[in-house]
């Protein structure tokens, strides 16, 4: 909170500061006065305007005393990442490592959490990675590992940079890095992340090779080429069938994803491969569908309304109602639209499993995707209507909303071969009475 108040300059809301810390205001509130203590203790004071917000307010050298303090002793106080912080910060630190595994203590020392909470935020990031065509793999005695192709691991780390940082930010942090202070918001893990990326470089050359009307795209090729270029020097190298290499290679727009790969190999001192080039040329041929930018035409919020009113009219009517239903699909809608955004591919590896076990739940999720596309103007695939489908499926099992069905066990072999029958078929069968 000190730092955070140091880094100001000019009043701010306490609900500003909330935000940008992810904190709750009644903890803002609770610290505040240590907060002043620790002022007035260097002949400070927090000054508080009503309706405009709080700053700190005192003699200049005494503020430059502070910050020269608090900055000797950043280093060595204990980071608290709250919850979205943490489980940015793991799908970081797992990403970056990959193929090599992660340990618990280090996961524990990083995020300054118990193992417990480490392994629980792990469990947290499986349904991410395995939309991005990767598996989190536990090994024992050595830790967390993230198995997959390498291109899909540099999508993912772009994908997880474009969904923590706001564009606009990401683009001045690129192009204009003096003016980059908004990024110092994001948690100090994120912070460090970001500086493993040569971002600036890759967006100096992305600018100098290649031509862009849309700002998503204008964004997402330095990020990837940033993200080549760290995955390259750390010694990463893409595979890619000889079929489709050879595909991209004799697409015209290869020879400027040469150009492009060769500046990147030259910047960091390392050789570029074919694969690195027609990675980066498959890149470009789906900038080429950004140049319309895609905007959301209605709120999210108003949007799941709308589909929570569809799931209640056609499922259940307490769906409408349930919070958890709602912080999930809005969670989603956010990162469809990051999708569609920026022309990400999806995949649902539970697809098959879900449409067959929850064939009435698909259909509807199927009519709230339509539905959901038509109001955003794009089509969503049939991947997406899995996702939507195991939100729902999964809001009736946790209030136990299926019809239930009764049934009788009748059993001429006796009372104790009835009641392992029962016992086996309720485990199939959980929603009849028996």
């Amino acid at each position: 909170m000190m730092r955070w108040l140091l880094g100001q300059d000019e009043p701010r809301s306490t609900s500003a500061m909330a935000t940008d810390l992810g904190l709750s205001q009644r903890v803002i509130r609770y610290r505040l006065p240590g907060v002043e203590r620790v002022l007035k203790n260097h002949g400070l004071a927090l000054a508080k305007k009503r309706g405009v917000g709080i700053s700190i307010d005192g003699d200049p050298q005494n503020l430059q005393d502070l910050t020269q303090e608090i900055q000797e002793i950043s280093g060595s106080a204990p980071r608290v990442f709250a919850r979205d912080e943490r489980f940015d910060l793991l799908r970081a630190k797992l990403l970056s490592a990959s193929p090599a595994a992660v340990s618990l203590e280090q996961l524990h020392d990083d995020l300054q959490v118990s193992r417990t909470s480490a392994r629980r935020d792990a469990k947290r990031a499986e349904p991410w990675l395995e939309h991005q065509g990767l598996v989190l793999s536990r090994k024992p005695g050595v830790g967390l590992q993230i198995v997959g192709p390498e291109l899909s691991v540099r999508r993912a780390i772009v994908k997880l940079i474009l969904e923590v940082v706001p564009g606009e930010l990401l683009r001045t942090f690129m192009a204009r890095p003096k003016e980059n202070a908004g990024v110092v918001r994001l948690s100090a893990g994120m912070t460090e992340f970001l500086e493993g990326f040569p971002l600036q470089a890759s967006w100096r050359l992305a600018q100098a090779h290649h031509s862009v009307t849309s700002t998503e795209a204008e964004i997402m090729l330095p990020v990837f080429l940033a993200t080549t270029a760290a995955r390259m020097k750390s010694g990463q190298r893409v595979a890619m069938e000889a079929g489709q290499l050879r595909s991209l290679l004799d697409h015209p727009v290869a020879e400027n994803a040469r150009l492009l790969a060769n500046d990147l190999g030259d910047l960091i001192g390392v050789a570029v491969t074919e694969e690195d080039v027609a990675a980066i040329a498959e890149l470009v041929l789906g900038l080429v569908s950004l140049q319309e930018s895609f905007a959301m035409p209605v709120a999210p919020q108003e949007l799941v309304t709308k589909m929570l009113e569809v799931a209640a009219s056609r499922l259940h009517p307490i769906l409408e109602d349930d919070p958890e239903l709602r912080r999930g699909l809005s969670q989603h809608l956010e990162r469809l639209v990051v999708r569609l955004r920026y022309n990400l591919p999806v995949h649902n590896p539970l697809l098959a499993e879900v449409s067959e076990r929850y064939p009435e739940v698909h259909t509807v999720a199927r009519d709230i995707a339509l539905f959901v596309g038509s109001e955003i103007g794009a089509n969503l695939p049939e991947d997406e209507v899995g996702f939507i489908t195991m939100y729902l499926s999964g809001a009736m099992e946790r209030t136990h909303l299926w019809p239930r069905r009764r049934a009788i066990v009748v059993c001429p072999s006796g009372v104790a071969t009835a009641w392992i029958l029962v016992s086996r078929i309720q485990a199939e069968f959980p929603q009849l009475d028996l």
